[in-house]
């Protein structure tokens, strides 16, 4: 029974001065507009990251990452939220991916480096402890020359990426090098033989050793990287937003003292998410959670607070 409006674009809200939403303005595709009432809104335009002056202001450690995501993700949310006298929180947060198949728009899913992989720069070296996650990741490969890195891995983890559709697609396309020996791998990437050498080395004697690197990070209980290799020139990206507008256990959307707007909910990237400030926080499914747990939240509030 939902009607479902196509080519109209919401332009603005029409509310009272204490944050009632009384309706909306669209746009059509011919400039016409159109105004439609409503005793309740819920805002699910998702969040800021395809507002290239919002990332500019709330996360400027990401801004010169590849943005990977819908170019519909502009804010609004957040600014008619706010423009209502709602509160944001946590708009330093964030999901990166530091393995965005530079050329090809392909992400390469981060198993080829928590199963051993290893991400190296432009000299062949390693630089960050990038098992940690790949959300993080993302700012410490734009920090590289040219806001580039090397995803490094072997046959085994090479033969495990192939249950991921975005890798069969890498293939496909070409982003995926492969050499039968570090000599020819390094001919076809252009990384220093001799640095990657020593870089295999280093971590060979660590998944002997059992200790940690000099970025924290363990190689032990991990098949040591063994010809043929491969490797995929990757950049840092952002692919969405995690903060946005406050709400309460009902998804009403909160002002500045903690109260909720009369009758204004918000879920998914228009809401505040549970990634916290940054991106080391962002958890694989963290913003389907906020979209479909604070999606039913909003429409069972919403709908008994219309019927009463």
């Amino acid at each position: 029974g939902v009607d479902i409006l196509t080519d109209a674009t919401v332009t603005s809200l029409v509310a009272d001065p204490d944050g009632r939403v009384h309706g909306l303005r669209c746009t059509r595709p011919d400039g016409s507009t159109e105004d439609l009432g409503c005793q309740a809104l819920i805002l699910a335009c998702c969040g800021f990251a395809g507002n290239q002056a919002m990332v500019h202001q709330f996360i400027p450690e990401i801004e010169q990452g590849e943005f990977f995501g819908h170019p519909g993700n502009q804010g609004d949310a957040v600014i008619w939220g706010q423009a209502l006298g709602g509160t944001v929180a946590d708009m330093s947060g964030y999901q990166g991916h530091a393995g965005l198949a530079k050329g090809y728009g392909i992400p390469i899913l981060w198993p080829t480096i928590v199963e051993g992989g290893i991400q190296v720069n432009q000299s062949g070296k390693r630089f960050s402890n990038e098992a940690r996650g790949y959300s993080e990741q993302a700012v410490d490969v734009l920090k590289q020359d040219g806001a580039i890195a090397w995803t490094f891995f072997d046959e085994l983890r090479h033969t495990l990426m192939h249950e991921f559709d975005d890798y069969r697609d890498a293939i496909k396309a070409g982003a995926i090098q492969q050499g039968a020996t570090l000599e020819e791998i390094c001919q076809k990437t252009h990384l220093p033989l001799d640095t990657m050498r020593e870089t295999l080395a280093n971590i060979s004697d660590l998944a002997d050793s059992g200790e940690l690197d000099n970025f924290g990070r363990s190689f032990s209980g991990k098949a040591k990287l063994a010809p043929p290799y491969y490797a995929v020139k990757v950049t840092g990206a952002l692919f969405h937003t995690q903060g946005g507008l406050c709400v309460d256990e009902h998804a009403r959307v909160l002002d500045k003292d903690g109260q909720p707007l009369p009758n204004l909910y918000a879920g998914g990237g228009a809401a505040r998410g549970i990634s916290g400030p940054d991106a080391s926080g962002y958890l694989a499914g963290n913003g389907l959670m906020t979209a479909t747990t604070y999606g039913r939240l909003a429409g069972l509030h919403a709908a008994q607070m219309i019927k009463n």
